[in-house]
């Protein structure tokens, strides 16, 4: 076959592992899924032969207006496939669903966007954030995230948080590919060009928390775990370490944020995690007791809380290790936005994902792997 065969062949068969996969997950993951996707995808590949497919799935709130969605649909090769589930009520956990990769209750409130993305239906997800429903899930599957609050991507309307905060949800994607979350967030917010420059010459400070002053689930100092991120970044970004004690709450989360950015600090770095792993990130739980606080204190989750409330651009990149990511949060407006965003590149080169994690979720089985029988008398 010549190049271009070859392509259609990869394509079609992207498409149609994908479609049934979207079948065998409705009323799950997935709310309903278009058919239509297969005549969209003919067309686009008779147009250009060369072309690459991108699925996407659109989370199931009246929050996402149809301007985006249709901005993202005229993008060439990027095809509207599913609708996807969100947790009950916006609720921080969906108990609906099982976390693939981790085999926990699924993150929520945009679950079966993750969800979508990890059994190979979608390449995309585009999703809402109010308190950390773009950032936390993506964080406990390993996949990429960027909420676009900080340059303009918002919901239709305002909310109430568990804990009696208003805001207006922010607008995100997510990704198994972070040059596919970049070029969708440009998409969506209008950024010319979709680029998104140097931070070199750029003077930008950025804090992390100092040492002792947080302590994860897992019993790991925040900012030792930094040190591989600080050291990559420092030549570029000047590193201010500040006291980021009792961040896990989240009214003190936003004070946090707030006087940092006052002090002329133009983003903020953690590393958060092991999302819903030793603990479960749910304001229902933490009602019931101490046991419920205790579970809901260790679910891994601070500042990536607080994100969409003080109206920033919020970047997660996966670490190496299980449920647990790097959270860049960058102060308000497109400058910063495209700052923290192109930090992300740098950083994201430190945490490679093991080929097993493509071949098992995003690619998916190859048929003879399904362990299926033959009707044929020797193999029953």
């Amino acid at each position: 076959m010549n190049t271009i065969q070859d392509n259609l062949l990869l394509q079609m068969r992207k498409l149609n592992k994908a479609m049934l996969k979207a079948k065998d997950m409705e009323n799950k993951s997935v709310i309903y899924f278009r058919k239509e996707v297969l005549e969209e995808a003919v067309v686009t590949l008779t147009e250009d032969p060369t072309a690459s497919l991108v699925l996407f799935g659109v989370k199931n709130t009246c929050q996402i207006s149809l301007e985006l969605v249709k901005r993202l649909r005229e993008e060439k090769g990027f095809l509207f496939h599913t609708v996807d589930k969100m947790s009950e009520r916006g609720r921080a956990i969906d108990v609906d669903l099982i976390n693939p990769l981790t085999g926990r209750v699924m993150t929520g409130s945009s679950s079966g966007g993750c969800v979508n993305i990890l059994r190979g239906i979608n390449d995309i997800a585009i999703a809402t954030d109010g308190g950390g429903s773009v950032l936390a899930p993506a964080m406990s599957t390993g996949l990429f995230s960027i909420m676009g609050k900080g340059l303009g991507l918002k919901g239709t309307g305002s909310r109430t948080s568990t804990d009696h905060i208003n805001f207006i949800p922010g607008i995100g994607v997510l990704s198994h590919d972070y040059d596919l979350c970049k070029k969708a967030i440009g998409i969506l917010s209008n950024i010319k060009g979709m680029e998104w420059g140097s931070i070199e010459n750029k003077k930008i400070r950025a804090a992390v928390p100092k040492e002792g002053s947080v302590l994860l689930p897992n019993g790991k100092d925040m900012r030792r775990q930094l040190d591989r991120v600080v050291n990559e970044i420092s030549g570029a970004v000047e590193i201010v370490e500040k006291d980021f004690k009792n961040i896990g709450d989240r009214h003190h989360a936003i004070s946090t944020c707030e006087e940092l950015f006052n002090e002329d600090i133009d983003m903020i770095i953690t590393l958060e995690g092991p999302i819903d792993l030793v603990g479960t990130g749910d304001s229902v739980l933490g009602l019931f007791g101490q046991t419920g606080r205790d579970i809901q204190n260790n679910s891994g989750k601070y500042l990536l809380k607080a994100a969409n409330m003080i109206d920033s651009t919020a970047v997660t990149i996966p670490s190496d290790e299980l449920g647990m990511g790097i959270l860049i949060v960058g102060k308000k407006g497109i400058d910063h936005g495209k700052s923290a965003i192109t930090l992300g590149d740098s950083i994201r080169k430190l945490f490679p994902k093991p080929d097993l994690f493509f071949r098992y979720f995003i690619e998916g089985y190859k048929q003879e792997d399904l362990g299926f029988f033959s009707l044929k008398g020797e193999d029953i």
